[in-house]
């Protein structure tokens, strides 16, 4: 474009302005180190924090990374940095935060007073969320506009044992329960569908109703007891647990002390040191023990074993073993039993006709969602 002067008449001819066909295009999203070069310029972080932060609004669901590590904002990320900006743009605006930083190198060099630096900043912060809680209802409708409430995509699952109403079952990622009523949200473990059982929780105070928790498909499937209370709120004494809702989960979600598992147990599984249990999904003609620990499966023929029951008498000298009723089918029982005994009572570990039952095989670990 030639220079003008102020006043300068212009002819607009094809010659002078070709006119060239054409769409603007925004500019691509910031990789990691246009965002680590932008916060240093702008003072925010230091070298120590700066991958802390990128990182926690990774975890946070704010961002993606993208091919050649471009950060991508996610919905929540674009309309959570929206709603702080309708309601106070300080707090999405870089300037707060280096203000803050430059403050804190004075302190370092000895040129303002911590005390005071401290003092300042927390009045500032206080009047900021007064400010921002007066005005919430300006991200309320942001929220509102993009996102679904929880209830419009759950199906009514299990009851809450303190509300008796029932919990919704969100099954979009990550699955959870949600509570219309106290707006609770109780995570899950991912990877695995839900089946809905006719127990309740025997850990004391609970009283949540049980659901099994299965991996994969069909005769390859195999599943864990699963509650959502124990899940949410392991007790040290029953062992290592996974965070609740963190990753896929392959194994049993609740540490082999839980009360839920114990409930299911049958023994223990010396090769992965967790135990075997019986499967709360299976059912005739498919009647199997699952690892909790692994993804062996110890199958039952079905024309030979109509039921089999995990009963509350336990080994005497092992109680984590507890004792198995197998009811067969007419006819079916295998020897040394009588071939007419309706049922059998055991320890499967010890029980030669019961023992020459078992197909042990490795299941599926294919996940859904």
């Amino acid at each position: 474009m030639p220079d003008f002067r102020v006043g300068e008449r212009i002819e607009l001819t094809e010659q002078n302005f070709p006119l060239r066909e054409g769409k603007t295009e925004p500019p691509g999203y910031l990789t990691e180190s246009d965002l680590i070069s932008l916060m240093e310029r702008n003072g925010i972080g230091t070298d120590a924090s700066i991958p802390a932060h990128i990182n926690n609004i990774c975890e946070r669901n704010y961002v993606q990374i993208a091919q050649g590590r471009r950060l991508v904002p996610t919905q929540l990320g674009t309309v959570l940095v929206q709603g702080y900006y309708r309601i106070d743009a300080d707090l999405v605006l870089p300037l707060v935060r280096s203000s803050i930083e430059k403050q804190c190198d004075l302190i370092a060099k000895g040129s303002a007073d911590k005390a005071s630096v401290v003092a300042a900043s927390l009045a500032a912060f206080e009047r900021k969320f007064q400010y921002f809680v007066a005005n919430v209802d300006r991200m309320d409708t942001l929220f509102e506009a993009s996102f679904s409430p929880l209830t419009a995509g759950g199906k009514p699952w299990c009851k809450c044992p303190r509300t008796h109403r029932f919990l919704q079952l969100i099954q979009s990622r990550p699955m959870r329960l949600y509570n219309k009523l106290t707006e609770e949200v109780h995570s899950l473990p991912q990877g695995g569908n839900l089946k809905l059982l006719t127990r309740t929780c025997p850990t004391p105070g609970c009283g949540f109703e049980l659901s099994a928790y299965v991996i994969g498909v069909g005769k390859d499937s195999r599943g864990y007891p699963l509650c959502p209370g124990c899940y949410n709120m392991p007790q040290p004494e029953w062992g290592l647990s996974h965070a609740p809702g963190k990753g896929i989960t392959l194994e049993c979600p609740h540490p082999d002390g839980c009360p839920v598992v114990q409930a299911f147990t049958v023994c223990d599984d010396e090769e992965t040191g967790g135990v075997f249990m019986l499967d709360p999904s299976s059912a005739a003609p498919n009647w199997r023990l699952v690892s909790s620990r692994s993804n062996f499966v110890i199958s039952f023929p079905g024309d030979i074993v109509k039921k089999m029951t995990v009963l509350n008498q336990t080994h005497p000298d092992n109680p984590s073993h507890h004792m198995v009723q197998i009811d067969f089918h007419p006819g079916k029982a295998p020897p040394p039993l009588s071939p007419e005994n309706p049922s059998h009572r055991c320890f499967v570990l010890e029980d030669e006709a019961v023992q020459g039952l078992m197909d042990v095989k490795s299941s599926s670990n294919r996940v859904f969602g």
